[in-house]
């Protein structure tokens, strides 16, 4: 880190910056247009995104000039950071668990999953977390400057097996609720057909998760056991050194990408990103993006199943709730 080359520090910086961005966007729409009383999910959406956003702004841009840090900046630095990348993931564990709620109790999610409760998780969540981080990093040795710090190898192992066992368990349960969306297409192929669509953003998410933090945190995680077994500089800790320092960009990547598989694959975030979109050309009168709108609805509360009934209703004439009213406000 205190070496990084003008490729490094610009691969850092362009992500940090895009990823800021990206992720702000989300946060925007999700906090002006999720309704989180009948998608009590998207309290975790909105937990996710704001998470990566801070590992952006804290972490990616600020990341090629830490060796300029103060002493003791490195503390809450490090405890932010793990704050907010494990935040994240345990997030997409929870994610994974409303779906799983969601398709084996269908009629009884609504008293199983409230937004109190929901809130009430993410508390909760932030409060574990960020209490574990201060512990953890309260061993940190730092050695001038801030981008030279150590921990305990032990606790160094302890950080990865935690990444390791959520990142597995929202592995294990998006197998599982894919499993029984596969059975109910196989008895029911409409329902199914729309039951997979309901469950890519959860599969999309995962997956990625998967791909893009697993190799890394195991690669890291093999390093640590073996750097005990075997001498320093053998050629294996060599190799290990190698993959974990080309998969580390993977990671940064990953945060980057999360916001925009939230966009693609859900309806609401299109949408709404188009409705902004068209704000923004419109300023300077460019034309030729027809955008289709809704009601907003935390204007109006209804009914469950009226408002499924209203979303397909909805769709077949074009129109999006989620984003009624989006012409009229400055961008």
């Amino acid at each position: 880190m205190e070496h990084m080359t003008p490729a490094e520090v610009y691969f850092y910086l362009i992500n940090g910056s895009l990823g800021t961005i990206f992720n702000a966007v989300v946060l925007l729409i999700a906090l002006r247009h999720a309704d989180t009383y009948d998608k009590p999910r998207q309290i975790a959406v909105i937990n996710m995104t704001f998470a990566d956003l801070i590992t952006c702004l804290i972490y990616m841009i600020t990341r090629p000039y830490l060796n300029l840090f103060p002493q003791p900046l490195c503390y809450p630095y490090y405890v932010t950071i793990f704050t907010s990348q494990m935040c994240s993931c345990l997030n997409l564990l929870w994610l994974n668990l409303d779906k799983l709620i969601y398709i084996k109790f269908p009629l009884h999610y609504y008293q199983m999953v409230s937004r109190a409760r929901v809130l009430i998780l993410t508390i909760a969540s932030w409060t574990i977390i960020i209490t574990l981080a201060l512990t953890i990093y309260f061993f940190m040795t730092v050695h001038l400057p801030c981008s030279t710090v150590s921990l305990p190898p032990f606790l160094y192992s302890v950080i990865c097996l935690m990444y390791i066992a959520i990142i597995l368990a929202s592995f294990a349960i998006s197998a599982i609720i894919y499993f029984i969306a596969r059975n109910s297409r196989r008895q029911e192929p409409q329902a199914g057909s729309k039951m997979f669509k309901r469950l890519f953003f959860v599969f999309s998410s995962t997956i990625w998760t998967c791909i893009t933090c697993l190799p890394y945190r195991l690669l890291y995680l093999t390093f640590l056991f073996c750097s005990h077994a075997r001498k320093p500089g053998t050629d294996f800790n060599a190799i290990l050194v190698s993959l974990i320092t080309a998969f580390f960009p993977v990671v940064v990547i990953g945060i980057v990408i999360n916001p925009w598989i939230t966009i693609l694959t859900q309806r609401m975030y299109r949408e709404c990103l188009l409705v902004y979109l068209h704000n923004i050309f419109s300023i300077f009168n460019f034309c030729g993006l027809k955008i289709c709108v809704f009601d907003n609805p935390k204007s109006r509360r209804q009914s469950r199943p009226s408002l499924a009934t209203q979303r397909s209703s909805a769709a077949s004439r074009n129109e999006f709730p989620e984003c009624k009213g989006l012409k009229d406000v400055d961008v």
